[in-house]
């Protein structure tokens, strides 16, 4: 291997960066008919396992920023599909909730990202997709510590 052929291959950084902006591209494509962003899914989905969490709480279990994970709830709100409303212990602190939980978009909108991840590990086999999801959780682990 030349230091050029070097050169030219990307970082892991690199690689996964390009990985993760390419889904969130392909999945905002997919959801845009819906009327719905790929960052809006994971908020999606913890809400309808557990309502009335925190902006905290979301941006924690999503390993989104606070200050984004406020952007997207503002904009989320903005177009009705979440509620704000009082803690019902701190006066601090407000709990989001899913305007309508029976909102068909949002289950289809998750099918959807299920399907563009299909078609990212299209080709792996079983294994191999487990032992790359089992490789990044560590790479996160280094990064972040243990959850």
């Amino acid at each position: 291997m030349t230091s050029r052929t070097a050169e030219a291959s990307p970082s892991l950084s690199q690689s996964i960066n390009r990985v993760a902006r390419a889904l969130a591209r392909h999945g905002d494509a997919a959801l845009k008919p819906l009327g719905l962003r790929y960052a809006q899914i994971p908020v999606f989905a913890l809400l309808k396992m557990r309502t009335g969490l925190t902006q905290k709480a979301l941006a924690d279990a999503t390993g989104i920023e606070q200050p984004s994970m406020a952007q997207l709830l503002a904009r989320m709100d903005r177009d009705g599909l979440i509620e704000s409303r009082p803690h019902p212990t701190d006066a601090r602190s407000r709990t989001i909730v899913l305007a309508d939980p029976d909102d068909r978009r949002i289950d289809e909108g998750s099918k959807r990202l299920m399907d563009l991840e299909r078609q990212a590990v299209e080709g792996l086999g079983k294994e191999e997709v487990e032992t790359l999801k089992a490789l990044l959780a560590r790479v996160l682990e280094n990064l972040e510590g243990p959850p």
